[in-house]
């Protein structure tokens, strides 16, 4: 039986970054959204209290450094090996692309999930986990701002970002903002996971939320999304 894995802080390591080395192997493969129409999140009041951070927008200069790429293969998975939870009544009855990722010499997994909304639907929302055996994963960021060129919906796009968001699902601390693509509301959100020292095993987890084209979304159904997620024990 699977149990949902929540992860605490005294298990992983800060690190993840969007990804234009991962993309080389992994994200750029996912390149095609299909639907149209739309559809909208249930938003509840949020049930966590969530704190507005006045950091800076991510740049080069501070979303962290990229690793190399390192060697290994990616692979099609099957819903009952996946990992990755987004529990949201707008994807229900839609598609999901799911992938991982394993370096060759085993120190890196990764594995993302795109999902698409049900025929005639244009939402949209992808989440990547990216683990290491010890030290960061193969890339670092501290904002989710940072994270959002590993996805096709964002990639070498013209987007803008709202306030940064401090809040807390079954995971632990998420950070998230809002985010615009032309008539396009998103939210992107960031969790890291710490260990000491920093040779330590390491675990950030990213994504992001889509709602159609033209319709909004608000402060509310963003927080519904990062409440939404999950992750499941490793399986094989």
């Amino acid at each position: 039986m699977r149990y949902i894995f929540l992860i605490t802080a005294t298990i992983f390591l800060p690190s993840l970054i969007a990804c234009e080395t991962v993309d080389t192997y992994l994200g750029k493969t996912i390149d095609t959204l299909i639907g149209s129409a739309k559809s909208q999140l249930a938003a509840k009041p949020a049930t966590t209290p969530t704190k507005t951070y006045t950091r800076k927008l991510a740049t080069q200069s501070n979303i962290g450094e990229q690793a190399p790429a390192p060697s290994g293969e990616v692979k099609s998975i099957k819903a009952v090996q996946s990992r990755l939870i987004m529990s949201l009544r707008t994807l229900a009855g839609g598609t999901v692309i799911r992938r991982r990722f394993i370096s060759s010499d085993k120190r890196y997994v990764e594995e993302d999930a795109l999902w698409n909304g049900p025929t005639g639907s244009e939402v949209v929302a992808g989440m990547l986990l990216s683990e290491s055996r010890f030290g960061p994963p193969i890339s670092d960021a501290t904002d989710p701002a940072g994270t959002v060129e590993h996805w096709a919906t964002f990639r070498d796009k013209q987007r803008t970002f709202g306030d940064l968001i401090g809040s807390k699902n079954v995971l632990g601390p998420v950070l998230w903002r809002r985010s615009r693509i032309g008539t396009t509301t998103c939210v992107a959100f960031l969790q890291r996971w710490i260990q000491t020292p920093p040779s330590g095993p390491a675990s950030t987890l990213s994504g992001f939320y889509c709602a159609a084209p033209g319709d909004t979304l608000s402060p509310g159904e963003a927080e519904t999304v990062v409440q939404s997620l999950g992750l499941l024990a490793g399986s094989n």
